[in-house]
């Protein structure tokens, strides 16, 4: 199989997972006072669990979405845009858990819910060009 090339920088779905990454990045340090994701991991507040999946889910969506933009075979990058739904209901999942805990900067995590719900709405969009 031939390697696509492809500039990301131009994919509307690869900028909003980036922007979901910082911007969980960023609620997650505000809502844990900067503690590094090692001390989320290993903290026994769920705040900070809460916290340390949020980041790591968001983390792990860029990936996916290079994978699917990547991919050749467009069964192949059908079946990757479908998965890449799981990974953006995880995260909106880790904002409403972090949102029915005691917390500081409840209105950050409802603003980087409006920004999943924007992404849904490009992935949707992207998953109807593939087909």
């Amino acid at each position: 199989m031939k390697a696509v090339n492809i500039d990301l920088n131009l994919s509307p779905i690869y900028q909003k997972s980036l922007d979901i990454f910082q911007l969980s990045r960023r609620v997650a340090a505000y809502i844990t006072d900067d503690k590094s994701v090692i001390s989320m991991y290993k903290s026994g507040e769920k705040t900070d669990n809460y916290a340390d999946n949020l980041i790591m889910n968001s983390f792990q969506l860029v990936p996916k979405v290079v994978e699917v933009e990547t991919e050749v075979s467009t069964d192949k990058k059908l079946k990757y845009a479908k998965r890449l739904r799981y990974f953006i209901d995880k995260i909106y999942q880790d904002c409403l858990n972090l949102e029915r805990t005691r917390i500081h900067g409840k209105d950050f995590v409802r603003m980087l819910r409006k920004e999943l719900i924007s992404l849904r709405k490009i992935h949707k969009n992207y998953v109807n060009s593939i087909l």
